[in-house]
């Protein structure tokens, strides 16, 4: 668990991060660092993932540079600001969003961020040095002639935490997430008898603080039946809210009862609003716990460790990505 900048170990080799400057793949150099050099990492994608995963500060060893890449218009502008941010790591978030042959001619080690299920052509994927999933089921899985190098938990904006606050009324919840029947038929008695807000799409950012700010308690439910882990997990325990949540798949390290409290019906969950609405804190501990548990999905400190692993691997086994054309 090596920060950047850092040795990093695989196997017998032990690199110093620091120093390296090899060929990433295709004979395309990554830049050289010096100790005392803050990492320069840039962050590619569209807002909601930018606002949602990103971090925003210089922290833990590394200078981030956020680049919103949402519409084609905005690709060229965002490319040539990547390039005179030079960075030492380039991050996309949702690479089959994004054109291959601009993933082709990201500067330095390239990182992409699979933010859900593997593609059907994994041709985006192939124009990477290194692609993490949220689904730690995936990993291993053949992309062209390589593999997902990692499993990940959905990081979370340094921007979206915050501290516990002591309940004394009754608390507010929320729900984040796009429609399905799942998620309707489960949130459907809880917003019909408390206050529940449900937010389905259009929030994130500052808007999005804001609605968290006013909130104590969230709601996650997955899509669909058999459970998940969406963003909106470490987005709820960020924030300091009491999390209620159906089954969790994967889990993340996240305990049931301890971290987050589970509810596996829609009267078992209008049933826990009824009863915090009598007793606000009676579930206080579990949610100082889940605040906790969420620093492991810290943004900044999640990336500067996978930052520095990525330079290290690379700079030790290569990358077959293809040279521009």
């Amino acid at each position: 668990m090596d920060l950047a900048g850092g040795p990093v170990a695989r196997g017998a080799a032990i690199v110093p991060m620091p120093m390296i400057a090899q060929a990433a793949r295709g004979g395309a150099p990554v830049a050289p660092r010096h100790y005392g050099e803050a990492l320069r990492i840039a962050f590619a994608g569209p807002p909601v993932w930018l606002d949602g995963c990103a971090p925003r500060d210089a922290t833990y060893g590394m200078r981030p540079g956020r680049f919103t890449v949402a519409n084609p218009e905005d690709l060229e502008p965002s490319l040539a600001a990547i390039a005179a941010f030079r960075p030492h790591v380039t991050v996309v978030l949702d690479p089959p969003a994004h054109p291959v042959d601009a993933l082709r001619g990201l500067p330095g080690a390239t990182l992409g961020v699979l933010v859900g299920a593997l593609p059907d052509d994994p041709t985006s994927l192939e124009a990477l040095d290194r692609v993490v999933c949220f689904d730690p089921s995936l990993t291993g899985a053949p992309v062209g002639a390589e593999e997902l190098w990692r499993a990940i938990p959905p990081p979370v904006s340094d921007a979206l935490f915050d501290e516990v606050r002591p309940l004394r009324h009754a608390p507010r919840a929320i729900s984040i997430g796009s429609s399905s029947p799942h998620r309707e038929t489960m949130l459907a008695s809880a917003k019909h008898h408390h206050d529940l807000l449900q937010v389905i799409h259009g929030v994130h950012g500052e808007a999005l603080q804001e609605l968290l700010r006013e909130c104590d308690v969230g709601v996650y439910v997955a899509p669909g039946p058999g459970g998940g882990f969406g963003l909106q997990v470490g987005v709820h325990l960020a924030a300091g809210q009491l999390l209620l949540a159906g089954d969790l798949n994967p889990s993340h390290g996240l305990e049931r009862n301890i971290d987050y409290l589970h509810v596996d019906s829609p009267d078992g969950l209008a049933h826990v609003l009824q009863r915090l609405g009598r007793f606000p804190g009676m579930y206080q501990r579990i949610r100082v716990r889940g605040r906790l548990k969420a620093e492991q999905y810290r943004a900044s400190r999640l990336f500067a460790r996978l930052a520095g692993d990525l330079l290290a691997d690379v700079a030790a086994f290569g990358s077959p990505r293809a040279s521009p054309p």
